[in-house]
């Protein structure tokens, strides 16, 4: 039999206690925790100014209890190899485009359809609404990977070219576009009477220089800083597709936090996407006025975008057993009725 003397007695209930007590505090008080946040973009553009700005925000706001520590500019890998890293556990977020992300659940591309949108209040408006939301259930229920946001406005998706200047699809003719390694932009050209190239995007510089491609798209912020106008004379604001990413989470790395900490964490990254959305369109249009002022290229700010449009149907068919019939038909009713 142990006998206690009042010390003992003391040292003893002194304990239980401390133990009590932490045994009722929610696990983020006991222990720190840290997200690994891996993206493609580079020092100096909004995306990654924005993205530190969360991290900061979160360790602030939870007095160091949860960081996230960011590794841009392919640091940890290229876009698709961060979503698979999410999707393993690996890396925790990351921020991939729609496009990007139709490597999982291919519906997703749709939102990259082209000329399928008429400005980004009706973009915005479908992408966060119930048409997509049963392949962003998808995402969840067959990867593991949530939407932290489903909005991250990055820019309309324009033309430029070296040889020749282009107004009309017919001015498309014997081109060869440089496009990245997906099947909507290889069909979207093809529809349009070009050549569809696919080049890895470091590289996309360099073939226009050498005219391995004779001209290339992206949005404006990516044409210019990327200094893609320097080497192509002629820049057609076709606005064919839009841009939109996103910020993704392994589903796991959200469910070990507590419910107080998850909605910190989809309120701060709401509220930087609105201001990444003001200030992205900004800069779109700044830097527009940055390649029109440099002289090297010119500008056709009105290509006959209907004309272009026209021609679409016979990639959205080519496309359609990819996305799945019933998702294209719904999506597309839904963009209808936002119009």
């Amino acid at each position: 039999m142990h006998r206690f003397t009042p010390r003992k007695l003391f040292a003893s209930t002194l304990a239980t206690a401390v133990l009590a007590t932490l045994s009722a505090l929610p696990f983020a008080a006991q222990a720190a925790t840290t997200l690994r946040f891996g993206h493609v973009n580079n020092n100096g553009e909004l995306a990654t100014e924005l993205f530190q700005e969360f991290a900061d925000n979160i360790t602030k706001k939870t007095k160091g209890e949860l960081t996230i520590k960011v590794f841009p500019g392919e640091q940890l890998g290229k876009e698709v190899d961060l979503i698979q890293q999410v999707k393993s556990g690996a890396v925790d977020l990351s921020a991939p485009s729609m496009a990007a992300l139709s490597n999982l659940a291919p519906a997703l591309e749709i939102a990259s359809g082209p000329f399928l949108w008429r400005d980004w209040a009706q973009a915005q408006k479908v992408i966060t609404g119930p048409a997509f939301q049963p392949v962003f259930d998808e995402l969840r229920d067959k990867h593991g990977v949530l939407m932290l946001s489903k909005i991250w406005y990055w820019g309309w998706r324009n033309l430029t070219t070296g040889s020749k200047p282009v107004n009309k699809p017919e001015d498309m003719a014997g081109l060869k576009i440089r496009v990245p390694e997906s099947p909507v932009w290889v069909e979207m050209i093809k529809a349009m009477g070009a050549a569809a190239t696919p080049i890895p995007f470091g590289e996309v510089y360099t073939a226009l220089q050498m005219k391995l491609v004779d001209g290339q798209e992206n949005p404006i912020p990516t044409i210019y800083t990327r200094k893609f106008y320097e080497v192509q004379p002629h820049l057609s604001m076709t606005r064919h597709m839009l841009q939109n990413n996103t910020v993704i989470i392994n589903k796991r790395s959200l469910e070990k936090l507590s419910p107080e900490f998850q909605k910190l964490l989809f309120d701060e990254i709401a509220t930087l996407s609105e201001k990444n959305s003001r200030i992205q369109q900004e800069r779109e249009a700044s830097m527009l006025e940055e390649i029109r002022k440099s002289g090297k290229t010119t500008i056709n700010d009105k290509p006959d975008r209907a004309a272009f449009a026209a021609r679409m149907e016979p990639a959205y068919k080519a496309l359609e057993a990819r996305w799945g019939a019933e998702n294209l038909k719904r999506i597309r009713a839904a963009v209808d009725a936002a119009k």
